[in-house]
């Protein structure tokens, strides 16, 4: 005989067919396809249908050992089909009563206690798979595949991946602690620069981001001193000064030029005057010379008074007086005329003089040429006053905020030296023994997912612990990281553009032998290997 399970219902609650009056609230009523604490199926329905997930007040109907039971209900529309005039509700919240009666009811129907006069129920939505009596035609066919021995089978499969797994992994751990040594403590390393204020001042970046690539002498930030800035406006102001002191001086020669052709004429008519001034005394000279010679004559014969005769005399050395002066005056006017084209002589002081303005624009131009040297200078000192990339690198950090005041000697960015990363592995003093120069190992790193290989260049197992006072090494014993093994990486361009110093790194080095037993155990196979390497290759030659 073979029985057959069906899965059981995955519904949340029982579903019955049972009668139940449903009423809309356009007042159109119809009894319920199928029904559960969950919700209701309409079907049948005429008219506009509700919209899908619109929410409708029902008033639901119960007939019960022939009387109606109703209760109202609120019910959200899940699903709605116009061909057939179907409608699903869902209920949103049933009271109490609402509940404990469905609940009750459906229970009833399910035990098989309820019934009604009116109403039969029609059947329970359980799926019940009925037993088979007849018994299987042919036993012996489903027999061979019942009777292998399946569990053992697959237990005995399960042991034996099971031990293949464990015996495997205890191999690879047992490999990774005898042949090859595997140092976590490791870290990508590339010349570092901290790079530190100069003076005080203010902060002005121009490539100040971390990550940003930067070449050697490249302006990184400009630094702004106030006591230096305060000086160029100074001097800006001097400067302003100077050239309108320049403008003025110029401008007066300008005008003082255009003056002195007038002056010129003047000179050339006070020259015509004195000449003329001249002529005129020197002949009231000559005719005072001949009435005092005539009164000299007259006074030797007696005819001439004395008192006529000094008169004489009198008159003659004013005339001389006169024309000496008119002389003299003449020769300064000559030498005034001379020069008229530079300066005048108004008689008294010189009124223009040229030379001396153009003494004033060279001494106003020499004070402009001077403020122009000194403005130069400090906005060259301003402009100098710059943060320069000491090398090609990259900026990893910032350590102070843009446009602030900074003191001397802080710190301000950190700068990664463009080379080829290096990696420093930190071992114990056990560890270092098992490392070898020019060793081939492998270095991992987490943080790109990729294997390099990398070669042994520097051994330093002590250097961390000099002693500063008495300048030698100074052993060190524990399991201290305090040997430093560097090593270089064999990468490519793209590689190398993924790695940065600080990134962690895992190093796997191929160990070596300390004893001395192991070391000849081992010497024994790599001379074997060497004479079947050797075998093969003159075996290969022949």
């Amino acid at each position: 005989m073979k029985i057959i399970r069906e899965r059981p219902d995955h519904r949340r609650y029982h579903q019955v067919t049972a009668p139940m009056r449903v009423t809309l609230p356009d007042g159109q009523t119809a009894m319920a396809s199928n029904w559960s604490l969950g919700g209701l199926r309409l079907d049948g329905l005429t008219g506009a249908l509700p919209n899908l997930s619109e929410h409708l007040q029902l008033t639901l109907e119960l007939p019960f050992q022939g009387f109606d039971i109703s209760f109202e209900v609120n019910a959200k529309v899940e699903s709605a089909e116009l061909e057939t005039g179907t409608i699903g509700f869902e209920f949103e919240e049933l009271g109490e009563r609402a509940h404990d009666l469905m609940n009750h009811f459906i229970d009833d129907l399910v035990r098989g206690q309820m019934a009604t006069v009116e109403d039969t129920i029609c059947r329970i939505d359980v799926p019940v798979t009925p037993i088979s009596t007849k018994p299987d035609a042919v036993p012996g066919e489903q027999a061979t595949v019942g009777g292998w021995p399946i569990k053992t089978i697959v237990m005995s499969t399960f042991y034996v991946v099971l031990g293949t797994l464990i015996f495997g992994y205890l191999g690879i751990l047992t490999y990774s602690k005898t042949m090859r040594l595997e140092v976590r403590t490791a870290v990508i390393s590339a010349p570092l620069a901290t790079l530190k204020m100069p003076l005080d001042g203010i902060l002005r970046p121009i490539r100040f981001t971390p990550g940003t690539q930067v070449k050697r002498g490249e302006r990184i930030a400009m630094i702004e001193n106030p006591k230096l800035l305060a000086q160029i406006e100074d001097k800006q102001i001097e400067l302003e000064a100077s050239k309108r002191a320049q403008l003025r001086a110029q401008e007066r020669y300008r005008i003082e030029a255009a003056r002195m052709k007038l002056y010129q004429i003047i000179n050339r008519t006070d020259r015509q005057i004195a000449e003329a001034k001249v002529k005129a005394l020197r002949e009231s000279l000559a005719a005072t010379d001949a009435t005092y010679g005539r009164l000299t004559g007259l006074k030797e014969k007696g005819l001439v008074t004395a008192s006529k005769h000094g008169l004489a005399i009198k008159e003659r050395a004013q005339a001389e007086a006169r024309l000496k002066e008119a002389e003299l005056e003449l020769e300064r006017t000559i030498a005034m005329d001379d020069v008229s084209d530079r300066r005048y002589f108004n008689h008294k002081e010189f009124v223009a003089d040229l030379d001396m303005l153009a003494l004033d624009i060279e001494e106003a131009s020499s004070l402009v040429n001077t403020a122009v040297s000194q403005l130069a200078s400090l906005e060259k000192l301003n402009d100098s006053m710059a943060i320069l990339a000491p090398y090609d690198g990259r900026i990893v950090s910032v350590q102070q905020a843009a446009h602030t005041t900074i003191l001397r000697n802080e710190p301000l960015l950190t700068i990664e030296q463009k080379t080829t990363p290096t990696v420093t592995a930190f071992l114990d003093q056990e560890q270092v023994l098992e490392v070898g120069m020019h060793d081939i190992a492998k270095v991992y790193l987490p943080s790109i997912g990729q294997h390099i290989d990398a070669k042994v260049t520097a051994i330093d197992r002590n250097s961390t612990f000099i002693n500063s006072d008495r300048s030698h090494y100074a052993w060190k014993d524990g399991k201290e990281k305090s040997a430093a093994i560097s090593l270089q990486l064999q990468m490519t361009a793209v590689q190398a553009d993924l790695i940065s110093a600080g990134l962690p790194a895992v190093v796997i080095f191929p160990t070596r032998q300390v004893n001395d037993i192991y070391h000849m155990i081992g010497s024994v196979f790599r001379q074997e290997n060497d004479e079947n390497s050797t075998g093969s290759i003159e075996n290969a030659s022949i």
